[in-house]
């Protein structure tokens, strides 16, 4: 589930074009030529601007290892908050079934039972006097989790082109999917940013920069 805090701008297009104007010595004031001047920013490659429009959203329903992977998108000053291990009970958390697991019942059964016997096992380390901070060093990387996430578009850009990539992994790429969704229905400028800038690397490049290449574009010729 992804929730947009109302303290994400909700006109970023606007955003980018008064801030653009004032670097030009341009009047700001007229909303339809900030957002023109915004999108002529962008298709020229101008990013920094993008850095002005701010991201706060809440993350919840993902894995530690999805929500792991997304804080590898440390550039441009991005801060986050996680649901704590050290003050939550976690006795009947959650988890991620990645769909392979899923495909057959012996496999899922496997699956199922062990996260069954780190319940198990959290509860019997909470009923012996241990911590919930030391318990919590066997959850697992599947458990799902919760984080409060602020970045700047650039960041998100950024993000957006790795992770919609049909080589990023499953779950997280159904994250930045959910996070592209929410945002496109924010607002209408919202709404152009994802169609046009929230694509993969290979929409922007022209070409595969993979190593191993799923396809989707040709790889680029030595």
């Amino acid at each position: 589930m992804i929730q947009i805090f109302d303290t994400t701008d909700k006109y970023p297009l606007q955003k980018i074009g008064k801030m653009a104007g004032v670097c030009w010595n341009s009047p700001i004031d007229d909303a339809e030529k900030n957002i023109k001047r915004a999108k002529d920013c962008i298709t020229s490659g101008h990013g920094r601007v993008l850095e002005y429009v701010d991201i706060e959203l809440c993350i919840a329903g993902y894995s530690a290892r999805a929500i792991r992977e997304y804080y590898t998108h440390i550039g441009g000053g991005p801060t986050r908050l996680q649901e704590s291990t050290r003050y939550v009970n976690c006795e009947k958390f959650d988890y991620y079934l990645p769909p392979t697991a899923a495909k057959s019942e012996e496999a899922k059964k496997a699956y199922e039972d062990c996260m069954e016997n780190i319940r198990k096992s959290y509860a019997k380390l909470m009923e012996a006097g241990v911590s919930k901070e030391d318990a919590a060093n066997i959850l697992p990387l599947g458990m799902m989790t919760k984080i409060v996430d602020k970045r700047n578009l650039r960041n998100m850009i950024n993000l957006m082109n790795q992770r919609l990539c049909t080589r990023a992994y499953v779950e997280i790429r159904a994250l930045a999917n959910e996070i592209k969704k929410e945002l496109s229905e924010y607002s209408e400028e919202w709404k152009w940013i994802c169609e046009n800038l929230f694509v993969p690397k290979c929409d922007v490049t022209g070409f595969c920069t993979e190593a191993k290449c799923c396809g989707r574009k040709p790889k680029k010729e030595a």
